[in-house]
């Protein structure tokens, strides 16, 4: 199960597109789109009732006007808090609002699990990822979207109950990892290359027929081109048109962009 690429490098906007709106927004999410990003990546996390809401950190501070850890609050309560800007307010968004505004748009997931197989925490990761399951389900989401965890057993999980059914991302190396116990080479579908210009790990992933993949630190053209000469697939970025733009001029994109 490939996914298609629109070019020969892929573009994720990171919690949408950062440079447009504050991550995890509905109005990034909007932006990266328009900005023609082939794939959204974004964090789930359980409120206290169970809703599956978008949401990097563990707490709401750095991200909203409120206080306070996110499993410790409803869906209610958290609803009430301003993600946006004093301009533009807005509400930490549902998982499943994303699912509906990406249904029929052809833009990709990319699903962070952030609830981790910490002690105490298991029923919560289970029960956080087969909710996730279930809407995609109901969006016709599931062959669109991957699952990402830097927590192993949290894809361990996915890749036991599931099969196949869904393309894992985790990190490499492993050690970058969480409560990695074995190598993941036979269930990863990417991974993310820590140092992105170690030769080494991108050949251990392609000989594993693991795509690799680059994160948010890889911004000027000169490092994305270094990258895609060494074979990354996929960039995630907090600028999806600005990057966009720096792929199409060192070849790494087949639709020219303005």
């Amino acid at each position: 199960m490939e996914l298609t690429y629109a070019g020969k490098m892929m573009v994720a906007g990171h919690r949408g597109d950062q440079s447009s709106a504050p991550e995890n927004t509905m109005e990034a999410f909007r932006a990266a789109i328009a900005a023609g990003v082939d794939m959204i990546e974004t964090d789930v996390r359980l409120t206290k009732d169970g809703a599956l809401v978008l949401i990097h950190d563990k707490t709401v501070d750095r991200t909203t006007d409120g206080t306070g850890a996110v499993a410790d609050m409803t869906l209610a309560q958290l609803r009430t808090l301003n993600a946006g800007t004093a301009d533009c307010p807005q509400p930490i968004p549902l998982l499943e609002e994303l699912l509906a505004l990406l249904e029929n748009s052809g833009v990709t997931l990319n699903l962070e699990v952030k609830e981790y197989w910490e002690p105490g925490n298991e029923e919560r990761s289970r029960k956080c990822v087969d909710q996730c399951v279930a809407l995609l389900e109901r969006y016709r989401m599931d062959e669109k979207m991957i699952f990402n965890s830097f927590d192993a057993p949290v894809l361990e999980y996915i890749h036991k109950k599931y099969g196949k059914r869904f393309r894992l991302h985790g990190f490499y190396p492993y050690s970058r990892m969480y409560r990695v116990t074995k190598p993941l080479d036979d269930i990863l579908y990417c991974a993310c290359v820590k140092d992105s210009t170690n030769a080494e790990y991108y050949d251990y992933l392609q000989q594993r027929r693991i795509e690799p993949w680059v994160g948010d630190n890889v911004v000027e053209e000169d490092h994305l081109a270094e990258c895609f000469r060494l074979g990354a697939r996929l960039v995630t970025t907090n600028a999806p048109g600005s990057c966009l733009r720096k792929l199409q001029r060192i070849g790494a994109r087949w639709t020219k962009l303005n």
